[in-house]
């Protein structure tokens, strides 16, 4: 395979890069090609299971289901939905799906219920895919996704979700909650909602806000339960990030994609390090917290068993699908870090030394990505066909939803005659990944 033309001038420094990605690459090799051999035997149906109430048709009679290409996602705050979000991102991607947009960087009219108003028109009038954050309110979706939309969310521990809600938001600070080792903790000894016009509140029933739960009624338990109900009968499946290997699968299974299409990068998006707390009595702020945020624990409580009983109800392979794609994501992790390399600046070659003052400085705060050559296949297995993983993937992978957000915006099309108030309030998330270089070499459009 000859080597991927990068546009750089090739320098000794960059020349001992290359080669020691060569060679990691060669002699991890024979370990990649031979960790699957303990997989299940290989069978002749693709996949080797049914699902309930999914149909299945093909040629000689092998059974294939119908790939969903038509879905919806809640996003739900804090709780693993931006990792999330990127695999529906790059799956809509490269199934050349059209998004609904947010005209702003972010949020299809949340924290309010959505409006015409609130995103990006598309050329047909059609859409296949709403992965941003916005308040679920079905009869409005209704009017806007196909009939057969596949509807998605997820949950998280409510009180994991809490403390990543508290990092995040720097509610310490805002709420003035310093006593003690443990903010949260503190917090919750004496919890209180800060007057704010906003309609929800982060430290409250967070989760339950982004399903469409009016908060004025977590106090009635009955308007509780007939929620819950609501959102069993209306979402197909809620993922829970405790068990999101699991929930993946599953995912997969539900939406007949392949296990390529449920790969995403390991580290956390939107993930900021704080210091989590050795000596809080766990079991006593649990207690706290779920006297507090009622809903949010009996939704958990609801889908955490629900996801259970769907994977009772799979093939006795589930649980070995699980450990090969686990075994899967992690050998796709080592072969993504030897093959992007980031190369010094003094590799970089003339034309770009020639650039300007600003465009030097812009390039210097992104690191300069190259990749070696040379591609992990992964063997074909009772759950896929063979199929490989390349540099160009693993860059995918490593985008963050600002990167995936500015490009499909860059590739959306829209009527002919939107008008140019529209066009000038479109704001494009600066990428976190891409820089102008690999915009052109991945996607073949310019920043």
């Amino acid at each position: 395979m000859a080597p991927h033309k990068s546009g750089l001038r090739a320098t000794p420094c960059r020349y001992v890069l290359v080669m020691a990605a060569l060679l990691a690459y060669v002699g991890s090799s024979y370990f990649f090609s031979t960790m699957y051999k303990d997989g299940p035997p290989l069978s002749n149906r693709t996949p080797p299971h049914k699902m309930p109430n999914r149909s299945f048709s093909g040629k000689h009679g092998e059974e294939i289901c119908d790939i969903k290409q038509n879905f919806m996602f809640v996003k739900v705050h804090k709780a693993g939905s931006t990792t999330t979000t990127c695999i529906f991102q790059r799956f809509g991607y490269e199934h050349n799906l059209t998004f609904v947009l947010p005209i702003i960087k972010s949020d299809v009219g949340w924290p309010n219920f959505m409006k015409q108003g609130d995103f990006i028109p598309s050329a047909d009038g059609t859409y296949n895919v709403l992965v941003d954050h916005t308040v679920y309110h079905r009869q409005l979706l209704d009017h806007l996704m196909p009939p057969d939309t596949v509807y998605i969310s997820i949950l998280r521990h409510p009180l994991a979700q809490l403390r990543s809600v508290f990092n995040w938001y720097h509610l310490a600070k805002k709420l003035h909650v310093f006593k003690g080792p443990d903010p949260v903790a503190s917090f919750l000894e004496n919890p209180a909602i800060s007057h704010t016009s906003s309609p929800f509140t982060h430290t409250k029933n967070f989760m339950a806000y982004d399903l469409g739960f009016p908060l004025g009624l977590s106090d009635d338990q009955s308007s509780v339960d007939e929620f819950i109900q609501k959102i069993s009968k209306e979402i197909d499946l809620v993922l829970i990030l405790e068990h999101f290997p699991e929930s993946l699968v599953l995912l997969r299974r539900m939406m007949c994609w392949t296990l390529k299409d449920i790969l995403y990068n390991d580290v956390p998006k939107n993930l900021r390090n704080y210091l989590k707390p050795t000596t809080t009595n766990t079991t006593a702020l649990i207690h706290m917290h779920r006297q507090w945020s009622n809903v949010d624990y009996q939704l958990y409580d609801y889908f955490n068993a629900t996801l259970w009983r769907k994977i009772q109800e799979e093939d006795q392979d589930f649980h070995q699908e699980v450990r090969h794609f686990e075994k899967v994501l992690q050998s796709t992790t080592s072969y993504c870090s030897d093959s992007i390399i980031k190369l010094p600046m003094n590799a970089v070659n003339e034309t770009t030394k020639r650039k300007d003052s600003r465009e030097k400085n812009e390039a210097k705060k992104k690191a300069v990505l190259t990749w070696a050559t040379g591609v992990l296949t992964i063997p074909r297995t009772a759950w896929h066909n063979e199929f490989d993983i390349d540099p160009s993937l693993c860059l995918k992978l490593k985008m963050e939803w600002h990167d995936w957000t500015h490009v499909i915006k860059k590739k959306h099309k829209m009527p002919a005659n939107v008008s140019a108030a529209v066009r000038s309030a479109i704001e494009y998330p600066k990428p976190k990944i891409l820089d102008k270089n690999l915009m052109i070499k991945l996607f073949h459009i310019k920043m």
